[in-house]
């Protein structure tokens, strides 16, 4: 437009008038914008003289966080579950811990219906054996409401948890107190006081332990983690992919890996209806382990060939075959 102007032809003033204005413009801009970008990031950390950890972040429904893991700094123990309420900006509105005198670690939180908090992971300081599945419910303070012990006489820790369509929970992990191996995967459903409704074990003769628990679409479960009992077998772990019903009754089964190790850590359910695992690979690897993302269907299968691939895949296989059995013919024909 400016360009167009008879005086900008004769005289370049107005141009350079209005150059200099919008450079202005633009260096007056610069700081709010640079304030703006800065202000929707920011780094805090939260804890006292000794080891403190996070292990869950969940996104609240007010736009704050919750931190759920450990303290060793504060409670009444060597580690105790410690809960971390921020707000927006990164500041802790509020903290709580819970444990007794030996290690009790958080692993798993989430918002529950009533607003409040479920946590689960292990404790050592109470319950029936060295280390049990401990399932914490508390109000939107923190204040602690009911707790509950899961567990026998071995070893049991709770990894993952989610909220069910009853208002009750059902918490992932693994067992050594319970199933047909070292370790099992376990999957335990309660109803919304804690009290347990059914159990399931799933696993073989070697160590297999639950990591990550998603409800699924059709009201059933899929827990992953690693087995050593199936896959390529002892000290060899592949990831486990295990579907159940609403019940925790098995489905179906996939173990995925190589001949090394691999190490399954987060599930989801996509959009799909499939799944997808992320963890660490030794066997897929350039040099020591890598991230190892694996999408899969809905049974859980990793598909090589789409089914719209299948017949150009065999008209191509076909037509080289009928091709090299014509030069194959002509070539004796010509010998001959």
């Amino acid at each position: 437009m400016f360009c167009r102007c008879p005086k900008l032809k004769k005289n370049g003033a107005p141009f350079i008038l209005l150059l200099v204005f919008g450079s202005l413009l633009v260096l007056l801009m610069v700081p709010f914008v640079v304030f703006v970008g800065a202000s929707s990031g920011w780094s805090e950390t939260y804890g006292g003289i000794n080891a403190d950890g996070g292990l869950a972040l969940i996104q609240k429904s007010d736009g704050g966080y919750l931190l759920a893991g450990y303290t060793r700094s504060f409670g009444a123990g060597k580690e105790d579950f410690w809960l971390v309420k921020i707000d927006l900006s990164g500041n802790a509105q509020w903290n709580c811990t819970y444990g007794g005198a030996e290690s009790d670690i958080a692993f798993s939180v989430i918002e529950t219906s009533d607003n409040g908090y479920a946590v689960a992971g292990y404790t050592g300081s109470f319950g029936a054996g060295g280390d049990d599945f401990w399932l914490i419910k508390t109000d939107s303070s923190g204040n602690m409401q009911w707790n509950k012990t899961i567990g026998g006489a071995g070893d049991d820790y709770a990894f993952s948890l989610v909220e069910t369509s009853d208002g009750g929970y059902t918490v992932a992990g693994y067992t050594r107190s319970y199933g047909a191996g070292k370790d099992d995967f376990w999957l335990v459903n309660t109803d919304s006081s804690g009290r347990v409704e059914w159990n399931q074990t799933y696993g073989g003769w070697d160590d297999d332990g639950a990591i990550s628990l998603v409800l699924c679409s059709d009201g059933g479960y899929a827990l992953v983690g690693m087995t050593e009992s199936f896959g390529y077998g002892s000290d060899r772990d592949d990831f486990w992919l295990v579907k159940t019903d609403s019940f925790g009754n098995m489905e179906w089964n996939h173990t995925y890996g190589g001949t090394i190790r691999e190490y399954g850590f987060c599930l989801i359910q996509t959009s799909d209806g499939g799944y997808a695992i992320a963890g660490y690979t030794y066997s897929i690897s350039a040099v020591n382990s890598d991230l190892w993302l694996v999408k899969m269907d809905k049974q859980g299968v990793i598909p090589e060939f789409t089914l719209w691939m299948i017949l150009p895949f065999f008209l191509i296989i076909t037509l080289s075959a009928l091709a090299a059995k014509k030069r194959i013919f002509y070539h004796i024909h010509a010998c001959v």
